[in-house]
């Protein structure tokens, strides 16, 4: 059977889990490290799983992290520059519990195979996620989860938690799910969009939430609702950062994107509380609202979406957040402590910068990643087939970014990305072909969805990313009068 890992992992018991949102922070005493020394290979157990305590004592002192498995497999043998693909698909398909019921859904029009695409995608442990937001009908799932390391290049889904969070008509339910990430310590965090048949009639048929796993368990640990104040006509929450600091899982903020509508939403985990964050930099550029990938245009007028942290300032604590719109050429960023400053965030003057320079015409970037160490951020260009790079300690000019791997074959719209925790750390990336699943259709006799990853150091070497590399001007800031876009 292809799904023997998925029968052999013990799930929580009972249909849906608890999803009673916890009040204030007397509900949070679990929320301490749960890393423990083996979590890749113990049962998850709701009622008896505890972490072992030496290892989360050690990783608090940042002396540890937590050994995962090698992403070796000979399953995959697909190469891109550094990038080994895990994963492929023609198309989606889901572990039903019978093929009785896969057909009874299919009949239903509950699961329309061409309708599914991957678009967000996480690591953590022994295990790698996806999401499948409901841009379409006949989406039966939108979170699945499948081992790390392949057992098959293109397996069916496992629905996550189970089944039973995504059939249901109930917004306690999951119901379409744009992007998530993992946190240090061993949960997951689920952007819920609550909108469906997104690219046809948009209804936000659940107002968007902010569901919060236990991955030892699976079980929900909490749950945020936004309020009704922070959706906008047209919003759209698509993408979700998560700050924290080492050994610290209670003070914890989540960025959420609204990229239709152009704010963060942010959430303080310890408040249990959010509040909106706007400014004009989080708006698109319509000089980079033309799109072409391949033989394809069109004109996307998004927002604020790609985010990402650099590492905790060794001195005063604070930290970096960059971000872009996805119609921008730019690159921005922002202090934490701003966005963290509830009251007070709209009052501090060119808190929001532009960092360096343009990165030309066609820089259209999805998502990006700084690496643990903060030394390189990997960002994906959709428009480029490329996956590229940038030294932070170098300025952020043309010359400093570089270019890790190119395809036209295999990284046809390389939508999301994430860089895993383990000591070795490795990028992942998802390419998916988004705009011609949108528009064209998807022609299901070629793979059309993939993920892929290599090692950070690996992907670097030898490029301007490299720390050991540099050319003429590497280090000198760029006039402001060499700027054309």
């Amino acid at each position: 059977m292809t799904d023997n890992w998925f029968h052999s992992w013990q799930p929580p018991t009972g249909l849906i889990p608890d999803q009673q949102p916890f009040h204030g922070p007397v509900h949070l005493t679990n929320f301490s490290n749960v890393y423990d020394s083996g979590y890749q290979q113990k049962p998850r157990n709701p009622v008896h799983g505890r972490p072992d305590t030496f290892l989360p004592y050690l990783l608090s002192l940042g002396l540890a992290r937590p050994s995962f498995p090698d992403t070796s497999s000979t399953i995959g043998s697909e190469r891109t520059g550094p990038f080994t693909t895990r994963y492929s698909w023609k198309v989606l398909d889901f572990a039903y519990p019978s093929e009785y019921e896969r057909d009874l859904a299919i009949s239903k029009e509950e699961f329309i195979q061409k309708n599914n695409l991957p678009l967000g995608v996480e690591v953590f442990g022994d295990r790698l996620f996806l999401t499948m937001p409901k841009w379409k009908p006949g989406v039966p799932a939108s979170l699945a989860v499948l081992p790390r390391v392949p057992k098959e290049q293109s397996p069916k889904l496992v629905p996550y938690p189970s089944w039973e969070w995504h059939q249901t008509d109930s917004c306690d339910g999951i119901t379409s799910v744009f992007r998530i990430q993992a946190d240090q310590c061993g949960r997951l965090w689920v952007l819920d969009s609550g909108q469906i048949d997104v690219t046809m009639e948009p209804k936000q048929v659940c107002p968007p939430k902010v569901l919060i796993f236990d991955l030892r368990t699976d079980l929900l640990l909490g749950k945020y609702v936004l309020p009704d104040e922070f959706i906008k006509q047209d919003s759209l929450y698509s993408n979700i950062v998560i700050d924290e600091r080492e050994g610290d899982c209670l003070n914890v903020h989540a960025y959420l994107a609204d990229v239709w509508r152009f704010g963060i939403v942010v959430f303080s985990l310890e408040k249990m509380r959010g509040w909106r964050v706007t400014d004009h930099l989080f708006f698109p550029e319509p000089l980079a609202a033309a799109y072409k990938v391949h033989h394809l245009e069109f004109e996307w007028t998004d927002g604020i979406f790609g985010m990402a942290l650099s590492p905790v300032h060794q001195y005063d604590k604070d930290r970096l957040l960059y971000f872009h719109p996805m119609s921008s050429f730019r690159e921005f960023s922002v202090k934490t402590s701003v966005l963290c400053n509830e009251t007070g965030w709209s009052e501090i003057k060119n808190a929001f910068s532009v960092v360096g320079q343009s990165r030309g015409k066609s820089g259209h970037v999805s998502t990006s990643q700084i690496d643990r160490r903060g030394r390189v951020m990997f960002y994906n260009l959709v428009t480029r087939d490329s996956i590229g790079c940038w030294d932070l300690r170098k300025p952020y000019r043309r010359e400093n970014l570089g270019v890790v791997a190119k395809s036209s074959e295999t990284l046809v719209f390389p939508n999301d990305m994430k860089i895993d925790q383990n000591r070795r750390q490795s990028v992942w990336v998802l390419t998916n072909r988004l705009p011609f699943y949108l528009y064209e259709g998807l022609d299901e006799d070629k793979v059309n969805f993939r993920v892929m990853s290599a090692f950070v150091d690996e992907a670097v070497q030898n490029t301007i990313c490299d720390p050991n590399v540099s050319v003429y001007r590497s280090y000198q800031e760029f006039s402001k009068d060499d700027e054309c876009y």
